[in-house]
């Protein structure tokens, strides 16, 4: 038996001031490193020099040492190619997302449908492909990336104004990405799913601040000089990031999430508090509660909404028994560094290179008006040598293969090679190429894997808050499959089961298009032997630039269908019409007949579909007849 646990205020301060510690210390040793990979890869030359990077890193770097080795600094920075890359080839190769019906219903379809229709709404309204490559930058670099779904009852359209002059808004879906610096998760927690609370420091405007909290102004005015306090004092601090912008009219807090768990009654917990733990806003509810749904129509038990956190996760190289993630860029960061000391060292020897020094006995005398602005240098020796000139150190040979050694093993590390940035050292067949671009990406395949959970998390979350708050119909505009402008009305209990969300990585054949493209032309035979018609290999060769030409590919598939439903919901019969497409129409026709959703309709209504059939084939014979003629 369960029973509910209850905080008192007293010990709600306590549990969160400890709980936060925890969490702090918990994470600390992930920041230096997190540091080390900024420095690495937001500084141009790619330089780990310890320094914020806002500073120009030249001048830091000659103060290293007491030599004098020049003014020039030099640094090529693969890392962030790199870096860029793997970035461009998760934006570019984005999950697709599709709401499928879980059965044959009819009324399961337009559920599926209109779910379709609010993720595609999503992409265009929210930017949620924006917010997903935010995320993922942050999980390529620090290993770990959030985002956050709320419903933000702050935002929409005013609806009402109490006598206290507060307004009552619609309220807003809102996502957004958390700086993973911001992030404090619970640190007794193996992975995400165990994670029983998480605290977000939130940076709140100071005059939002005192109208939200209008009866807590002095603790407030005490958080804001003590925050003022530590930036003067530490500037640097080793728990915030080095790109980290300074705030000024603004107050930090925390906000403190609970999932829900017997303990708390499924409700969770949320509130605003401090870093001492004194509550800024009583605490509440965790608002983000949402009722499981049903895995089959017979289950009709009411079901009790359970809190969940509002954040998705997404890392890239897993840790055991830790909810944090690393980054490959930790493993890159000492080859650049090694990389930039080469360049250096060369660069400062084709500085001495440019500076001849000539060496004279020391009984050598010199005339005043000799010494000029010339970058030549005349060192006095005693002895009797003969003048000479001094050269500079050659470099040594091995300084070439080094290089090269160090440039290819921060490729290795990142999982690139050459087939990848369409770079051949010889010449090799196509499908060469495309093995070695294949077997490149398979040291990313777990993070693939990743990248397609987050993503169905992002869009779950997203629909279960419209199933929950859009209680009353919306009306959105979206493009349709046929690439038509559409203008729909829609309330959250329009899309309240009967359909599951399949989302899909192209791993089946090669994740670039084109690459994609060309492969299946090379197997178009094979396919066309196995009865494969070529409509439907074209419909594998879909790229999204020509989604309008295919979209007219499923006309007459999308129109018999549409027929079927209508007579099957009506019971009444539709004739085929002529000058119709009847051989991809009757293609569909067959086709549906064979499946299950035929098989289990009803005798008058497969006779109905049965008698268009046979119409459809007698106009068609007809139509072929004629031309014959």
């Amino acid at each position: 038996m369960s029973r509910l646990v209850i905080w008192s205020e007293q010990e709600a301060q306590q549990k969160l001031a400890q709980r936060l510690r925890d969490a702090q210390e918990d994470r600390r040793w992930l920041e230096r490193q997190w540091n080390s990979n900024e420095r690495t890869i937001f500084n141009t030359n790619g330089s780990n020099i310890p320094t914020n990077v806002s500073i120009d890193i030249n001048e830091t770097w000659n103060g290293l040492n007491g030599v004098n080795q020049g003014d020039g600094f030099v640094g090529i920075n693969y890392a962030v190619k790199n870096f860029r890359f793997i970035h461009a080839h998760l934006s570019a190769n984005p999950p697709t997302v599709l709401p499928r019906p879980t059965s044959n219903d009819p009324e399961d379809r337009r559920r599926a449908d209109a779910a379709d229709r609010l993720v595609r709404y999503a992409l265009r309204e929210y930017r949620m492909q924006e917010t997903v490559d935010k995320a993922s930058n942050n999980t390529l670099l620090y290993g770990t990336g959030f985002t956050k779904s709320i419903w933000d009852t702050t935002k929409g359209d005013p609806l009402d104004m109490d006598e206290e002059g507060n307004f009552v808004m619609e309220g807003e879906y809102c996502i957004k990405v958390p700086n993973v610096w911001n992030i404090f998760i619970d640190p007794d927690a193996s992975n995400w799913e165990d994670v029983r609370y998480v605290f977000e420091r939130i940076v709140i405007p100071w005059e939002e601040a005192v109208f939200r909290f209008p009866d807590k102004v002095d603790l407030l005015k005490q958080y804001r000089q003590q925050q003022l306090d530590e930036q003067q004092n530490n500037p640097q601090s080793n728990s915030r990031s080095l790109i980290k912008e300074h705030k000024y009219d603004v107050v930090e807090l925390f906000e403190y999430w609970e999932k829900g768990s017997p303990m708390n009654g499924f409700v969770g917990r949320f509130c605003i508090c401090s870093q001492d733990g004194h509550l800024v806003s009583e605490m509440m509810e965790n608002p983000e509660q949402y009722a499981p749904g049903s895995k089959s129509k017979e289950d009709k038990r009411k079901r009790l909404p359970v809190a969940c956190l509002p954040y998705q996760i997404f890392t890239e190289i897993d840790i055991p028994n830790a909810v944090w993630g690393k980054s490959f860029v930790e493993y890159v960061v000492a080859l650049q560094d090694n990389l930039n000391r080469i360049d250096n060292v060369t660069l400062e020897n084709m500085q001495a290179h440019g500076v001849a020094r000539l060496i004279l006995p020391e009984g050598s005398e010199i005339a005043d008006d000799s010494i000029t602005n010339s970058p030549w240098d005349i060192i006095k020796i005693t002895g009797s040598q003969p003048p000479h000139f001094m050269n500079p150190m050659p470099l040594p040979q091995v300084m070439p293969d080094l290089m090269a050694r160090y440039k290819t093993g921060m490729d290795d590390m990142s999982g690139v090679n050459e087939s990848m940035f369409g770079q051949q050292s010889r010449e090799t067949s196509g499908f060469s190429m495309q093995y070695a671009t294949n077997q490149g990406n398979m040291i990313r395949r777990r993070l693939f894997n990743k990248y397609v959970l987050f993503v169905e998390d992002i869009y779950n979350s997203y629909l279960k808050i419209v199933q929950k708050h859009w209680e009353v119909p919306r009306t959105i505009k979206v493009l349709g499959k046929e690439k038509a402008f559409e203008s729909i009305d829609i309330k959250g209990a329009d899309i309240q089961g009967g359909y599951d969300l399949v989302v899909e990585y192209g791993a089946s054949l090669s994740l670039d298009p084109t690459t994609r493209r060309e492969e299946i032309m090379t197997l178009m035979p094979l396919f066309e032997k196995a009865g494969v018609e070529p409509r439907r290999i074209m419909q594998m060769m879909k790229l999204n630039e020509l989604s309008s030409i295919y979209d007219t590919l499923e006309l007459a598939k999308d129109r018999q269908r549409e027929i079927f439903e209508e007579m099957i919901a009506k019971g009444i019969y539709i004739r085929p019409e002529e000058l119709q497409d009847h051989k991809n129409m009757l293609s569909f026709a067959y086709y549906y007949l064979m499946t299950t959703e035929f098989k289990y309709l009803q005798e008058d209504e497969k006779a109905l579909v049965r008698r268009h059939v046979r119409e459809r084939e007698e106009i068609a014979a007809s139509s072929v007849g004629a031309q014959a003629l």
